[in-house]
């Protein structure tokens, strides 16, 4: 199973289109950005003032010298108090370059630099700023600002991988596990199966049986190392691909089944539960705003 699949992942492409956004923005005091979802990395520095965050089921403050890395497919809110404004760099990038550079290839499937990022923040990061992350976040906003040509998009690519690579470092996992490279392994080959498969049905059976372990086993290793359950994330992973798709001019019911979901009605449940609002709410509260 491993093989050819190292073969085609070993490539890497520098993307000239990592970046969704890069730029230095201040906010009055009072203003809010709802709880909203993407498939984007996201990189917040405050520079002055405060502010909170709703990150999944947490609330964290933000303060001046913060530095914060929320991770794709997380529910989260961006608020200041009534009393402070704010300015902070904020980057939004695509994960998909770094999920070709492979750390590891000793288990049973390679690990990437996003399953690496996965396994250790699961669903944020939140530390005070120093002079390496200061550094890269500038020439990354700086580069993004002033040109298009290729060297430009090579190195925001390599700024953005030392930035990760930095943050890797001062964490460890907060998983224990005795065989941690196979069981790194298996996380990894659910996590791709779901990346490259969420518009069909996915049955946990399968991926336990291609990888020769029980459901069981799957869902509970799936659970220690991402600190959601298997079928939550599935979940997640879908309504945040529907949100990408309501750029389109595809109706709601075409993106629901384009995502995975045969009833319409059970996208709408499910996107009210995760996202706390309406598909077609959503659609005309943020997608206009954030895209």
């Amino acid at each position: 199973m491993s093989s050819n699949l190292t073969e085609k992942q070993l490539t890497l492409p520098l993307s000239a289109d990592v970046l969704t956004g890069a730029l230095t923005r201040r906010e009055k005091a009072g203003f809010r950005f709802g709880a909203h979802i993407h498939t984007t990395i996201e990189f917040y520095r405050i520079l002055s003032g405060f502010c909170y965050m709703d990150i999944g089921t947490e609330t964290i403050t933000c303060n001046t010298g913060d530095f914060i890395m929320i991770l794709p497919n997380v529910v989260h809110s961006f608020y200041l108090g009534k009393d402070s404004d704010c300015e902070f760099q904020q980057i939004h990038f695509r994960p998909e370059t770094f999920a070709n550079v492979i750390l590891d290839n000793s288990g049973i499937y390679p690990i990437s630099m996003m399953h690496a990022i996965h396994f250790h923040f699961k669903t944020y990061y939140h530390q005070k700023s120093d002079s390496v992350l200061d550094d890269c976040l500038q020439k990354v906003i700086d580069l993004h600002a002033s040109s298009d040509s290729l060297f430009s998009a090579a190195n925001i690519n390599l700024a953005l991988m030392n930035i990760m690579l930095h943050i890797l470092d001062k964490k460890q996992p907060d998983h224990h596990f005795v065989d941690p490279n196979i069981q790194n392994s298996y996380v990894a080959y659910t996590l791709d199966h779901i990346h490259k498969n969420y518009m069909y049905k996915i049955h946990q059976e399968d991926i336990a049986k291609e990888l020769q372990i029980s459901v069981r086993y799957l869902s509970t290793l799936f659970k220690k190392y991402m600190n959601i359950t298997l079928s939550n994330y599935i979940n997640i992973y879908r309504i945040n691909k529907s949100i990408e798709l309501m750029q389109s001019d595809k109706s709601l019911t075409e993106i629901a089944q384009l995502v995975g979901f045969k009833d319409s009605q059970h996208y709408s449940k499910l996107f009210m539960t995760i996202i706390g609002e309406t598909p077609s709410s959503y659609r005309k509260s943020y997608i206009k705003d954030y895209y």
